[in-house]
């Protein structure tokens, strides 16, 4: 089991904290976003612990009661029904996912292939076409928003690893979304727009589910 004082130096050194200034009340609110959320969970995973999808502590504290909680008993819920929206809705069986993103909070590096949040964030594809550009932090900053989205718009992938799905280019240039699935690589049927400026990244994702579901009866 990781220890605390693992905890301390790490936590320490993502919030730039003095040395042993870390304490149970200090706010971890700098992390709470999704950049911040994917350098904690990756920070974590390097000492061979995870925070369940979508738990964000609010302090140092609650991250440790969070690591090493109390027995608690199991309880059994029944399964959330289902709720269909009616078909005459013009936008029935449509869900959107949005992100948004600071540039300037990614990571700045010399060599985004050897860089750990990159290599561990993005695939192959998505680091090469970067690193082509004037500014890749600008694009990685755009395929990180087009993973957050296709996370917030399809429950199906909230607990995907960033880097199990990636953007990739038809020939045109309009992006598109891959996943990295145990079977091989797919594409998927949603529809993506990045855009970006010089301070920020967004990207929006888009799934008729209603459609979705008439390819994957054609496919059965």
């Amino acid at each position: 089991m990781v220890q605390e004082s693992q905890l301390r130096e790490l936590l320490e050194t993502m919030l730039r904290l003095p040395s042993n200034s870390l304490n149970a009340a200090t706010s971890l609110a700098s992390l709470d976003n999704s950049l911040g959320e994917a350098k904690l969970r990756l920070g974590l995973k390097r000492l061979g612990v995870r925070l369940s999808p979508g738990v964000r502590p609010a302090s140092f504290g609650d991250l440790c009661n969070i690591l090493y909680p109390e027995p608690a008993p199991v309880v059994n819920l029944p399964a959330p029904l289902g709720v269909q929206p009616p078909l005459e809705s013009a936008f029935a069986g449509l869900r959107v996912g949005l992100d948004i993103q600071d540039i300037a909070s990614l990571p700045v590096a010399t060599d985004y292939w050897d860089e750990v949040f990159y290599s561990s964030t993005f695939g192959k594809s998505e680091i090469a076409y970067a690193v082509m550009q004037p500014e890749p932090r600008i694009h990685f900053a755009g395929f990180w928003c087009a993973k957050e989205a296709l996370r917030k718009c399809d429950p199906a992938f909230a607990t995907v690893e960033p880097a199990a799905t990636m953007v990739a280019h038809e020939t045109s240039g309009n992006p598109y979304l891959v996943w990295k699935s145990p079977a091989g690589d797919a594409r998927l049927p949603h529809a993506l727009s990045i855009s970006h400026a010089a301070a920020i990244a967004v990207a929006v994702v888009v799934l008729n589910r209603l459609t979705s579901r008439q390819l994957e009866s054609k496919n059965d």
